[in-house]
């Protein structure tokens, strides 16, 4: 969401050059000043922003909720818009959002409505530890002088990042997820993981003991060995469709198995919308530290971590304040947008019937090349290397649904602290 939102101000960043009859940046420096551009919002508005993206949501009556007044978007609700899309503060009085409505997959978007990432996008990103990273650059910045003095930018950052991630909320945002029956938000995220998805974080405590949180006692165990099953069935599909002779032993009818049973299994957590508050807070909070790492932006700088990476850059900045990050960071960072655009296709349905599978492996697309084949290969080789499970070699039996065992990405903390 907050990725969606910087890229719309790349839109802003880019007329403003051309306009200026300047060449418009690229790359990485397109992206480092819509980030920035970003960064001068007030927190208020981003709470607000939120609140706009939540109204507006997709299917409002699978994921329902306490009424608003009649609607909370353009300022037909006056005082409770964000103004994000009316103005941006910092680039004068004639810069604005571009119309909003025609974006099919925006906050303000008035048609499909709004939408945000799969629960699985906060699950491999908060795996790299950037949530714990960043919480010691706040540290470190806020309680002392070890860092550089931060430049204006990266102290705007600061705000913004301690007022929206390392405070309880207003109790009437949104995003208040903690309580005095839930205080801990790390621990609510990894309830969200081990209930949806079956897996824990691959981290415990800074001091290697495992983490504290309620293992609720109905969660989906078998989506694992069930997901990995897919991948399994899909390689083998993209290396045997052009066979037309001899045995093929690719199975659309397996794929398609695999995917209601998964779409099964996570709507049944989801149902009245379930969970739905938890998933959007997640996974707006792991947008903001996964764009904060795209480029070589001031926060980045300032901390004498520019790299060509995001996993490089959060590699160094871990170093600089003593706590490493994962070393399959760059798998979790390819993993987590494209598990997350698969696993919301799963659950729309798109893949129910073996005569819409084909798109995941298959070459033969109009217009080629197909995208959708070349992100599943690349989710079966990240998952690979982050699991350590080759997902190029077939099962010699089919995990029954159900069945469940204790797998997550990379080594994971179990419940006394050995790694499972």
């Amino acid at each position: 969401m907050i990725r969606q939102l910087a890229r719309w101000l790349a839109e802003i960043v880019t007329a403003t050059a051309l306009g200026n009859g300047q060449p418009p940046p690229v790359g990485d420096e397109l992206t480092r000043q819509s980030t920035e551009l970003l960064w001068e919002l007030h927190p208020e508005q981003f709470l607000r922003f939120l609140e706009e993206a939540w109204a507006s949501r997709a299917a409002p009556a699978d994921r329902p909720d306490l009424p608003l007044p009649p609607k909370l978007l353009h300022g037909v609700y006056p005082g409770l818009e964000s103004g994000v899309q009316d103005r941006v503060a910092g680039v004068g009085d004639s810069f604005y959002l571009p119309p909003v409505q025609a974006r099919p997959a925006g906050p303000y978007d008035g048609g499909a409505g709004a939408d945000w990432h799969h629960v699985v996008y906060g699950y491999f990103i908060e795996n790299t530890r950037v949530f714990d990273i960043f919480r010691r650059v706040l540290v470190e910045y806020l309680h002392g002088e070890r860092l550089e003095m931060p430049s204006p930018a990266t102290r705007r950052w600061l705000r913004v990042t301690e007022m929206l991630f390392f405070r309880d909320l207003p109790a009437s945002s949104i995003g208040a997820l903690t309580s005095s029956v839930r205080p801990d938000l790390a621990a609510t995220r990894r309830n969200l993981y081990q209930r949806l998805l079956g897996m824990d974080l691959n981290h415990g405590r800074d001091e290697g003991q495992p983490y504290p949180y309620v293992r609720a006692a109905a969660a989906n165990s078998a989506f694992v060995p069930m997901f990995e099953d897919m991948l399994r069935e899909v390689w083998i599909a993209a290396e045997n469709f052009r066979n037309t002779s001899g045995t093929n032993p690719k199975d659309d009818a397996a794929i398609a198995t695999f995917s209601r049973d998964i779409r099964d299994m996570l709507l049944t957590r989801r149902q009245q919308g379930n969970l739905a508050r938890e998933e959007l807070f997640t996974t707006f909070m792991a947008s903001w530290f996964h764009l904060t790492l795209e480029s070589n932006n001031s926060v980045v700088t300032d901390l004498k971590s520019t790299a060509g990476s995001p996993e490089e850059r959060l590699r160094k900045i871990g170093d600089r304040v003593g706590l490493k990050a994962h070393t399959h960071s760059e798998s979790f960072f390819s993993l987590a947008p494209r598990v997350s655009t698969l696993l919301k296709r799963v659950e729309a349905g798109d893949y129910n019937s073996p005569s819409n599978v084909s798109v995941l492996y298959s070459e033969n697309q109009i217009p080629p090349p197909n995208p959708i084949r070349k992100d599943m290969l690349d989710i079966i080789n990240q998952w690979s290397i982050a699991t350590g499970r080759d997902m190029k070699a077939r099962r010699t039996t089919i995990t029954p649904r159900g069945a469940g065992r204790p797998l997550a990405v990379a080594s994971t903390p179990s419940s006394n602290g050995s790694k499972a």
